[in-house]
């Protein structure tokens, strides 16, 4: 009996949530940027959301961080021909952090015709003309309270804006940034020992003066951590062997099979700690999960909202999240998540 009401349940999950809702003409649409460094899950997060009619990409900003801003440009630009929406903009930003020279390993860098096994072939879009900051900063004027910026890599494109001009942090409807420790060990030192840090996510350490700034901005900030992320988090919310297979099995779309290839590959690639050999059950696809929590809110159990501030200066410690005590929250956590209602609503992309 129990195992019947739990799966009805999820079906009830399903048929009230779908994935991608057709809306009315005259309901809004959520407005985004999506600010990548296009590592894979960068990647499978575009793929996510150009399968949805009810979200609207204004324009996929580019940071260096696992690709370098050229190159993430470019793969940018031909994920986007390779799935026909040549009219979003795309824009490149410095390339240099606020502070200090820290930076993802070389090695890990994608190649811009085969990221992560996916076949990209060229293209002739072009980059937007105005920087990513410049950018961002039109697009905040232009839909003042009704745009939300998902900050999926190093922070340095929105904090140059907010540096630039302070009083824009008002008019953001909200910032969703992919990464963090907060009651857990950082992922650092886990995949790269070499680098002695295990207080951190790599995009707050790469640019921990621009995470420091956006934090602190007043504009509202949702906050999806390692805690729900990352292998070793909790009840982390993860990709499975079993679950890719079965996309696999029911990708028809061009979204749906570019999708499946990237997951399939990912799992294959993604070493979780080099120093022990470690049984692991999944690999972690942090962007996607902060951005279908985005899109469907209900898929995080457990929030709360803190006020945090973010390390600087020294490697070891660098983008580190503390917690002030009693201080007035400046961000909302999603610590828990629904995994099996996730998956569901991962599913739907399948067909498009």
């Amino acid at each position: 009996m129990k195992i019947l009401l739990v799966l009805s349940l999820i079906l009830v999950h399903v048929v009230i949530l779908p994935s991608c809702r057709i809306i009315p003409e005259q309901e809004r649409k959520p407005n985004i940027i999506l600010d990548v460094d296009m590592s894979v899950d960068d990647m499978m997060s575009i793929l996510y959301f150009l399968s949805c009619p009810d979200i609207v990409i204004k324009a996929i900003t580019v940071e260096n961080g696992v690709s370098t801003v050229d190159s993430g440009a470019e793969i940018v630009l031909r994920l986007l021909n390779l799935t026909g929406h040549p009219e979003i903009r795309v824009a490149k930003g410095t390339g240099q952090p606020l502070a200090g020279g820290n930076a993802f390993p070389a090695q890990w860098r994608p190649s811009v015709s085969r990221p992560f096994g996916l076949e990209l072939p060229p293209h002739e879009l072009k980059l937007s003309e105005p920087d990513a900051a410049t950018t961002i900063t039109q697009l905040i004027n232009a839909h003042k309270n009704d745009i939300t910026i998902m900050a999926l890599g190093p922070m340095t494109n929105i904090a140059q804006v907010l540096l630039n001009d302070p009083g824009l942090a008002k008019n953001i409807n909200q910032i969703y940034i992919s990464d963090g420790a907060v009651d857990v060990e950082g992922g650092i030192y886990q995949e790269w020992p070499q680098i002695n840090n295990c207080v951190s996510g790599w995009n707050l350490w790469v640019d921990a003066r621009a995470a420091g700034i956006v934090f602190s901005c007043g504009a509202p900030v949702v906050l999806v951590p390692l805690d729900l992320t990352a292998l070793h988090g909790k009840d982390p919310l993860v990709l499975t062997e079993n679950f890719v297979q079965k996309y696999k099995r029911q990708a028809t779309g061009t979204i749906g099979q570019n999708m499946a290839v990237l997951m399939e590959n990912w799992l294959r690639y993604y070493v979780y700690n080099q120093q022990t050999e470690i049984t692991i059950k999944g690999v972690p696809i942090w962007d996607v999960v902060a951005c279908m929590i985005f899109h469907h809110p209900e898929i995080g159990t457990r929030w709360e909202d803190r006020h945090v501030r973010i390390e600087e200066g020294a490697p070891e410690t660098a983008g580190q999240i503390v917690t002030v005590e009693k201080g007035t929250p400046n961000v909302r956590i999603c610590f828990k998540g629904d995994q099996t209602l996730m998956d569901s609503l991962l599913l739907m992309t399948t067909g498009k």
